[in-house]
């Protein structure tokens, strides 16, 4: 969360000193009067105001956090012991996700295809979801090593979701008809060999989900809202988090097709 923090307020401030000089030509250059377009300046001033002050918020949150004395433990991914996702946005102009520990150190990344054209697509928000070109998302850990690749394809009728082993062999995938699932997330897992694995249904439109395997044990759960952590100092300062629980029991390949499917319900 640190590195989260750290870069969160170089890019509010890169945003607001961006906006403010905006303002500044704007006013000189092509400012009539406040009746005319001074609604143009307005905007854009607030908008310069809220994103330097968040800046020096965020700032603040990162550098007493940098102070502190307390000792937290670095943590490494061992795929097989992870038991929950924190996804956590990370502020930048390609799309980028980490999922934390409960001690705010990030495991492993989500972010565009480095080899791939269309990760300069997701500069656009439209285009993150694979809205008829296909984007390439990567999962790897803070080595650079990759764990999967995930492929969104988005035709208008239904989201499409690949998971690749880093050798290209299909793991999963998802398809999400965008009819059925209007009001609240619906789709169905599928296995490599194109058999159903899971089909997947939130209780409500805050997506709260539980998803139990053919005996009965808890696979999967989400709840809107709900965060075991959000006393914890490093989490206190943003008021929302997301937290997934996985069973004990899953495999690893299962972990990574559930953090696919809540990657497409979560990262927006």
């Amino acid at each position: 969360m640190i590195e989260i923090y750290r870069k969160t307020w170089i890019f509010s401030f890169v945003i607001g000193m961006g906006f403010a000089v905006f303002c500044i030509l704007y006013y000189f250059i092509g400012y009539i009067s406040f009746m005319e377009n001074g609604d143009v300046l307005v905007i854009n001033g607030l908008i310069a105001l809220f994103s330097i002050g968040a800046g020096f918020r965020f700032k603040g949150v990162h550098e007493k956090l940098v102070n502190q004395t307390i000792d937290i433990p670095v943590s490494t991914l061992e795929l097989e012991n992870l038991d929950e996702l924190i996804l956590k946005r990370i502020p930048s102009f390609l799309f980028k996700m980490y999922n934390v520990d409960s001690d705010g150190n990030p495991l492993f990344v989500i972010e565009p295809s480095k080899d791939r054209l269309s990760k300069w697509l997701t500069f656009f928000e439209l285009f993150e979801r694979g809205f008829f070109i296909p984007v390439h998302y990567d999962i790897s850990d803070m080595d650079g090593h990759q764990l999967a690749t995930i492929t969104i394809r988005n035709n208008m009728k239904r989201d499409e979701l690949i998971l690749k082993k880093p050798d290209g062999a299909v793991m999963a995938t998802y398809i999400q008809q965008h009819w059925k699932s209007k009001l609240k997330n619906r789709g169905v897992l599928y296995h490599a060999n194109g058999s159903v694995w899971q089909e997947l249904e939130a209780k409500a439109m805050a997506g709260d989900i539980d998803v139990k395997d053919d005996k009965g044990r808890m696979t999967v759960r989400y709840r809107f809202g709900i965060f075991p952590y959000a006393m914890s100092p490093v989490f206190q300062s943003t008021a929302h988090h997301e937290h997934v629980q996985f069973g004990t029991h899953i495999s690893s390949d299962e972990k990574l097709a559930y953090t696919m499917v809540f990657f497409l319900w979560l990262k927006g």
